[in-house]
């Protein structure tokens, strides 16, 4: 590592060879002078001095001059100077020290305390400048990731109200609003009607108390379009661990949620028909999945169910049935009672429907093999295939009971008439306990006018 740079100015060459020789002796410091202020402001321009020590009376510009020059340049303003004069009354320090000086020292000196006062400036001077380098490299740093992230993610702040304080050219771009439109409004300009105001609470609980949010939203652009983004929301602190504005990064996953969408709306059309062709192959109309799958979705709403689990259910529920298609038709077509070794060839239906689906990796298939072999297990451990019972049933088998025989009763089937909406109402009260839970069977009643909407609207 080189040696720090020492510059001497003074105009007697003497009190130069003085000061030289001192520190030269330290072996620590590069020593060069100059024998007047300009001289010295000229080798300023030469290298990277670390210290000047300055004398303060010489002919032309004297040290104060020198100082002041030095000190309004933004090159050199940083360097300590240290005043090297005979002349040490205290109006001459002062103003010493109102033209830059770091220190002074009197002449003639003590070289001890020369090579102390000049070790102490320097090593300050050294840890000023490997910190402000390590400032510059930070910064330069910062600089760079801000230009990566602003390339490729959506990007903008808020203050502590939530008005936009600062947005860059992406996000602007799949907004369609300006940035002239979105700083001082609030990010609901861009909320979509579809997403919760719960998402929203959480959210602003979560940045309120100093933690990071992530989760995807739905937003809206200016002309009514939307799209999706994966969103990290976190606060920005200050030294006293105070929030002083919100940063969110956004990445655009529209494409990904809409290529998504179409593969579930693909997956639900074919399980929906798979339902319909059990149904037809037991001469019954295919609205009755559709009913089942709809009365699931009111009875998962009003029992707390998430949303995505509603979804799955009302996704997976029109194959509940599907073992049916295994089943001979001289059992599944049979007008009469069934023997009980026939009853027992049907059950299987269940086993059947839970084994075609239950080695899938997907979760819909997955859900679908778990409907299919709980929908007829019943809460008091009575039910088949496996007799299990209350809690052990899985929620989506016990709604999905509950809305099967509903539905089975108050319809035609090919051994029986329908029976009234009364009597069948009258028969689940009754298996409340026993078949059914209770907690569904009074969301059910609670529900019922919903529930005989749509029993009406897809009617057989």
């Amino acid at each position: 590592m080189s040696k720090p740079n020492i510059l001497i100015i003074d105009d007697n060459v003497k009190n130069i060879q003085l000061a030289a020789n001192v520190l030269k002796s330290t072996s620590l410091y590069n020593i060069y002078f100059a024998k007047s202020g300009e001289k010295g402001i000229e080798q300023l321009k030469l290298r990277k001095y670390a210290l000047i020590l300055l004398d303060v009376n010489m002919p032309g510009i004297d040290g104060y001059e020198t100082a002041k020059r030095i000190k309004n340049d933004d090159l050199q303003k940083n360097i300590p100077i240290i005043f090297l004069s005979a002349n040490s009354n205290s109006q001459n320090i002062k103003k010493g020290f109102e033209n830059g000086a770091a220190d002074y020292v009197a002449k003639p000196f003590d070289e001890y305390e020369l090579v102390h006062r000049v070790n102490t400036y320097v090593e300050l001077f050294l840890a000023r400048e490997k910190l402000q380098n390590e400032v510059d490299s930070t910064n330069l740093l910062l600089e760079q990731y801000k230009v990566a992230v602003d390339a490729g993610s959506l990007v903008s702040k808020t203050d502590l109200s939530g008005n936009i304080t600062y947005v860059n050219d992406r996000f602007c771009a799949i907004s369609q609003y300006s940035r002239e439109e979105l700083i001082g409004t609030n990010h609901n300009i861009v909320r979509s009607p579809d997403v919760s105001s719960k998402i929203y609470s959480k959210l602003w609980k979560t940045i309120k108390n100093k933690k990071t949010w992530t989760g995807t939203i739905k937003n809206k652009a200016k002309d009514g379009s939307f799209y999706y983004v994966e969103s990290t929301i976190m606060p920005l602190l200050n030294l006293n661990n105070e929030i002083v504005e919100y940063i969110s990064i956004r990445t655009d996953i529209t494409k990904e949620i809409q290529a998504r969408e179409e593969i579930v709306s693909s997956q639900k059309e074919i399980l929906y028909k798979l339902g319909e062709l059990g149904e037809w192959r037991s001469k019954e109309t295919g609205e009755h999945v559709n009913r089942v799958a709809l009365f699931s979705e009111v009875l998962a709403n009003a029992y707390g169910c998430s949303e995505e689990d509603v979804k799955l259910l009302k996704m997976a529920s029109p194959m509940h049935d599907i073992g049916k298609v295994v089943i001979p038709d001289k059992i599944l077509l049979k007008p009469g009672k069934l023997t009980d070794e026939e009853f027992e060839a049907m059950k299987q239906h269940t086993v059947y429907g839970f084994e075609i689906f239950h080695k899938s990796e997907h979760e819909l298939l997955k859900t679908a093999a778990l409907i299919s072999h709980e929908h007829h297990e019943k809460w008091d451990g009575t039910g088949y295939p496996r007799g299990i019972q209350g809690l052990d049933i899985h929620i989506f088998g016990r709604i999905s009971a509950v809305a099967d025989v509903f539905d089975a009763l108050s319809n035609d089937r090919v051994y029986k008439k329908a029976w009234s909406i009364e009597d069948t109402l009258n028969h689940i009260k009754e298996q409340s306990g026993k078949a059914f839970e209770p907690k569904i069977v009074e969301l059910f009643l609670e529900n019922i006018d919903q529930i005989i909407e749509i029993k009406k609207r897809y009617v057989n």
